[in-house]
């Protein structure tokens, strides 16, 4: 890796320090989930069972985080992602605005976490997005992305998703859809991928211990693909 590549992963590390030092309002907070498999965005990571840690720092409306997904071993593909993301968000009374940036990095693909190499040869794509969440009258939810590195189809996406309350379960609908042709996502053309619905619920397991539990029913329309799938947070 060059020295300018060095520098600026230095500098991410120096202003994540330097970000929570002086600033007691800081939180930093450490979750996991486990999935029976990890489909994103319609598509079927390592056909396998997922343990998904992450690491968090808030700082009023920025964050700054690290997700991973590792399959289990035995199962399936073997397939590891390590993800580095940071977001910003702006809330207004008629719903938040986001900017959204994520680092995907895949050390089951065999290339070395150093390698900024672009046009698909690097081990590292990355994306800018945008979101916008409507207030509670109107939640609608719409997210933009676009490969900006290392993916020679500038794959960019687009998703709609509305939650309804029911009792004491969580329902979010989903729609995603690939702007064009991208190997990113598997598309020729552009095509909707990813179709559902997530039921969230909180189980409970003591007096003063409740568990997260997801159950979602995905389907790809362009693979003729559909996933049911269940998660638990920590």
């Amino acid at each position: 890796m060059d020295k300018t590549k060095t520098a600026s992963f230095v500098s991410i590390l120096i202003l994540a320090s330097s970000l929570v030092a002086p600033h007691a309002g800081a939180q930093v907070s450490v979750g996991a989930d486990i999935a029976s498999r990890y489909i994103w965005r319609g598509v079927d990571y390592g056909n396998s069972p997922s343990f998904q840690p992450s690491l968090v720092l808030t700082l009023g409306n920025f964050k700054l985080g690290t997700w991973g997904a590792y399959s289990f071993a035995g199962s399936g593909t073997p397939f590891a992602e390590h993800d580095l993301w940071a977001s910003f968000d702006i809330p207004t009374s008629a719903g938040t605005f986001s900017a959204l940036y994520t680092d995907y990095y895949y050390p089951s693909a065999g290339l070395k976490y150093f390698n900024f190499e672009d046009d698909g040869k690097g081990a590292h794509t990355l994306e800018v997005g945008i979101a916008y969440a409507g207030p509670a009258t109107v939640p609608l939810t719409v997210k933009a992305y676009l490969n900006v590195h290392c993916d020679p189809d500038n794959s960019a996406y687009l998703e709609l998703a509305y939650p309804v309350a029911l009792e004491s379960v969580g329902l979010n609908f989903f729609l995603g859809t690939s702007m064009g042709k991208s190997a990113w996502y598997g598309t020729q053309q552009a095509a909707i991928i990813n179709v559902g619905i997530t039921a969230l619920k909180s189980v409970k397991v003591t007096e003063s211990f409740s568990l997260p539990v997801s159950a979602s029913f995905i389907v790809n329309p362009d693979l003729e693909q559909s996933y049911l799938i269940v998660g638990m947070s920590f």
